[in-house]
């Protein structure tokens, strides 16, 4: 997996799946670090997780409470509402900031991508409301939304879902006579999931749930 991290006076650095913590600092008082796939299937949950630090007092400006918005885009807007995608989160912060204190929290979330292809995960730290007032933001950080994955992770689904027709009929035969066939189908049907599950971790990699 990919670990990168984007520094900037009040825009978030980012970190892929196998990310660490990163703290804030004087160069980066407001730190977002994003662990995401960077591969995805297409309609199947991409789950994503923020965790958000910030320096002794940065934050004292808020006048509503704090949230975490996430999208997958094709194209990240300037603000969470001018950016067309998929919702990954979309979360009031939980604890909420103490006046000049340091800061941090963590939010999942997940959501289901509606088109294929390399997308951006758009993310910012803003206070809710009326008034917008954005702390943060990162766009740092890709998803592949793979049509190959999709394609052999669906195998692998169909295989399992077969395998588990084939285990009930075993489990409903039972005369010893009777159960030869179905355990041959069974143990076909193990291989062939087997085989399909290797081809979509291969396709997909370590991040997408199989």
């Amino acid at each position: 997996m990919a670990v990168a991290a984007a520094a900037a006076t009040a825009v978030a650095g980012m970190l892929a799946l196998a990310g660490a913590t990163a703290g804030a600092d004087s160069f980066t008082p407001v730190t977002l670090t994003i662990t995401i796939a960077p591969v995805a299937r297409f309609h199947k949950p991409l789950r994503i997780a923020v965790a958000v630090t910030a320096d002794a007092g940065v934050l004292d400006t808020r006048t509503t409470p704090l949230r975490i918005q996430v999208k997958l885009a094709t194209e990240c807007g300037g603000v969470y509402s001018y950016t067309p995608g998929t919702v990954l989160l979309d979360q009031e912060l939980h604890p909420q900031p103490n006046t000049g204190q340091p800061y941090s929290a963590r939010a999942t979330g997940s959501g289901r991508p509606a088109s294929y292809g390399v997308q951006t995960v758009c993310a910012f730290l803003d206070q809710g409301g009326s008034y917008d007032l954005q702390f943060a933001t990162d766009t740092s950080n890709e998803v592949d939304v793979s049509r190959p994955c999709t394609a052999r992770a669906g195998r692998y689904d169909a295989a399992i879902r077969a395998l588990a027709r084939a285990e009930r009929r075993l489990r409903d035969t039972h005369t010893r006579t009777a159960r030869a066939r179905p355990l041959r189908l069974v143990r076909k049907r193990k291989a062939s999931a087997r085989a399909d599950r290797r081809a979509a971790r291969k396709a997909c990699g370590p991040g997408v749930p199989l």
